[in-house]
């Protein structure tokens, strides 16, 4: 007797990938970033190199440590880790603050800390963060985080 194998895919698999990507593409921006314009970095640390130093070495370790940061963040989206999904439904939602800070900037009323094209890119992340925010709170109110079962009680009480 044949029997059919269904294979049913998890409703976050598709986030999952997303998330994966926006990593990957995460990474590869900050690299970039330091590449062509090292002075982004040097500017956020509040450094002054000297004109010799391109690549100033606590520009670099900051590179390092967001590309660690990152890499932490994909080990966690494949192992679905709890903490990982909640930090990151909040911090792609509070991204959406950038977009008023980001217009003050670009109209003088706040001091400019980036070149205007970093600012415009950034802005540009944050509305690909949003949206996941969205769909990462539609599959919790649907499935439960990481789309793994919502519990329908507290721990320690039973059906009656």
């Amino acid at each position: 007797m044949k029997t059919k194998h269904i294979h049913l895919i998890s409703p976050s698999r598709p986030l999952e990938w997303t998330l994966m990507a926006f990593f990957v593409l995460a990474a590869l921006s900050a690299v970039v970033v330091y590449l062509a314009a090292p002075s982004v970095y040097a500017n956020l640390l509040m450094l002054h190199p000297a004109p010799t130093e391109r690549y100033p070495i606590r520009a670099t370790l900051v590179l390092v440590g967001m590309l660690l940061v990152i890499a932490v963040g994909m080990v966690g989206v494949v192992r679905h880790w709890r903490w990982l999904f909640w930090l990151l439904l909040i911090a792609f939602g509070a991204s959406i603050l950038d977009i008023p800070v980001t217009i003050l900037e670009l109209m003088g009323v706040v001091p400019r800390l980036f070149p205007v094209w970093y600012s415009l890119a950034r802005m540009g992340s944050v509305l690909i963060e949003v949206p996941l925010a969205v769909w990462m709170l539609q599959i919790y109110r649907r499935y439960g985080v990481w789309a793994m079962g919502r519990k329908a009680h507290a721990e320690g009480q039973s059906d009656k």
